[in-house]
């Protein structure tokens, strides 16, 4: 019997599958193919493929996760994705985002981010849901003498280990 992965992405599944392990944290086989369909998307069938074999099993679910959460972080916050979300301060925005793909919703970029002025639609349910911070309006934070020298002490040279 297929997977809920390997069913919506139309592909064979085996008793070895390598998305089946990486859907389990996903409570519904709706969500599970909502969030399969959704990475393959962004990302490509065969780069989802890729990612997920290039690592070991037991860290396949958290890489597909990952995945999941900077799909949807870079398709509201095209700039920044789900580490600017985070860096600004908006990662329930991110949360949303993910929760909107794992019901099957549509996202769309988020005004506020690109920094325009143009009317977004209500496909995105994140969109509406939260107020969102201005990234310009942070204020920037200033490093100390002894933290600038700390980063120059730094070795960030190419070796392998």
């Amino acid at each position: 019997m297929s997977c809920n992965g390997c069913r919506v992405l139309r592909k064979g599944c085996s008793d070895n599958c390598i998305l089946r392990p990486c859907l389990q944290w996903i409570e519904t086989p709706e969500a599970q193919g909502h969030a399969t369909v959704f990475v393959a998307k962004f990302f490509g069938r065969a780069g989802l493929m890729s990612f997920i074999s290039a690592v070991p099993e037991n860290q396949r679910p958290a890489l597909f996760q990952s995945l999941l959460y900077e799909a949807a972080g870079r398709t509201v916050n095209p700039v920044n994705g789900a580490v600017g979300l985070l860096w600004t301060g908006n990662w329930h925005v991110c949360q949303a985002a993910v929760e909107t793909v794992l019901r099957g919703g549509a996202l769309r970029p988020i005004s506020e981010f690109l920094g325009a002025s143009v009317e977004i639609d209500e496909v995105s349910d994140c969109t509406d849901v939260f107020k969102l911070q201005d990234p310009r309006k942070m204020q920037k934070r200033r490093r100390f003498p002894e933290e600038t020298s700390m980063l120059a002490d730094l070795d960030l040279s190419n070796t392998r280990f």
